[in-house]
């Protein structure tokens, strides 16, 4: 079966979204299906990337497109989805009369759209998938043509039981909605012994933010909170984005905060294992929050924003679920400071945890929605 993955958004571009879709076009190759991936360049991401990648049972084909207005896109979802509709519009009849693909998976709603546009035209049969919580209107045209997306996909996907519900509220029959979850490597994220010492971090006390630093991701009250900790609990910072210069602000009037940057996936391991706990203060509806499976699976708490999905991806067994403000996020970190043996308890919680909600065998919601 010859799959065709239209996104926005994947590799070399850094995110969830990339991650998991890497993950998926893997399983789906190992599971002899071909795939073709149809997507922008890098946008978020300054990176090198190349226009066309072909290994064995996979081709990626990167659209050449104007970077650096993403980020300044997202709090206009109109003028964004404009953005990013036009490449991808038009190239993918073509993809879709050379590869002669079965099957459109497209993810979000730009791809979404033009997944079941052309879908319809080649009657091909189009799997739409959401990563994340959009909270649309209760009425106007944006909710409306959203809801035809997806009424006229064969299929839809939610990530996480809050967005399948979300399509629902669209009018999409049940019988052609479902929810799936991410999975991840196990054996690529686990426990580095003595990360810590690795890093330079031995006897300091670590919080670990790994995200996109945007306003959406708590990243300003996560900096507001800091100023009020105690001076011996570290804040490492992992990411890039358009805060990133209030971040380095932060930093520079602050010896506990430091901006990584941007690494590369293979190291990340290493740095959730030297932490004490990640913190994912979220004040948007986040979808899932994907970083949360991988530092779980490290045997790191997490401190989770109380907000979209994150209560599906984590519980207090292995973590603290908060309603987020600069003084929740004191209160959290100092409760863990202070409580070692409490943390220590639910560290040894989090890789069970990681093994029992997210291994591969996940994949199987999707691959299942590719029969008609």
């Amino acid at each position: 079966m010859k799959i065709l993955q239209l996104t926005a958004h994947f590799r070399p571009n850094i995110g969830g979204v990339e991650t998991h879709l890497d993950d998926l076009v893997e399983v789906l190759i190992k599971r002899g299906f071909d795939v073709d991936v149809l997507t922008y360049q890098p946008l978020t991401t300054d990176v090198f990337w190349r226009g066309v990648e072909k290994n064995k049972n996979i081709m990626v084909i990167r659209i050449p497109w104007i970077t650096g207005l993403f980020y300044k896109l997202v709090s206009f979802p109109i003028l964004e989805f404009f953005y990013l509709l036009p490449g991808l519009f038009f190239i993918t009849p073509l993809i879709l009369i050379w590869k002669n693909s079965d099957v459109i998976h497209a993810h979000g709603l730009v791809a979404g759209f033009v997944g079941v546009f052309w879908g319809k035209i080649f009657n091909k049969r189009t799997v739409v998938s959401m990563h994340s919580i959009y909270s649309f209107p209760k009425k106007g045209f944006y909710r409306e043509f959203a809801g035809w997306i997806f009424k006229n996909a064969n299929f839809c996907l939610g990530l996480s039981k809050q967005a399948a519900a979300e399509i629902r509220s669209l009018g999409v029959p049940v019988s052609k909605i479902g929810d799936f979850i991410y999975w991840i490597d196990l054996e690529k994220f686990k426990r580095v012994e003595d990360a810590k010492s690795q890093l330079g971090w031995k006897d300091k006390f670590t919080v670990l933010f790994v995200g996109r630093l945007v306003k959406e991701k708590g990243v300003l009250e996560l900096l507001e909170s800091v100023q009020e900790w105690d001076r011996s609990i570290n804040l490492k910072i992992i990411g890039s984005g358009p805060l990133e210069g209030e971040v380095k602000k932060a930093a520079s009037g602050y010896r506990n905060i430091e901006l990584i940057g941007v690494i590369d996936q293979d190291k990340l391991s290493l740095y959730y294992s030297g932490s004490d706990i990640l913190i994912v203060p979220s004040v948007s509806e986040e979808g899932f929050g994907r970083v949360i499976l991988e530092s779980l699976a490290c045997g790191t708490p997490v401190i989770g924003a109380n907000r979209g999905a994150i209560s599906e991806a984590m519980d207090e067994s292995v973590g603290k679920l908060i309603d987020v403000s600069a003084e929740k996020i004191k209160d959290a970190v100092l409760y863990f400071y202070k409580n070692s043996d409490r943390l220590k308890k639910i560290a040894g919680n989090c890789r069970k945890f990681a093994e029992r909600r997210y291994p591969e065998k996940n994949v199987e919601a999707i691959i299942k929605t590719y029969q008609a």
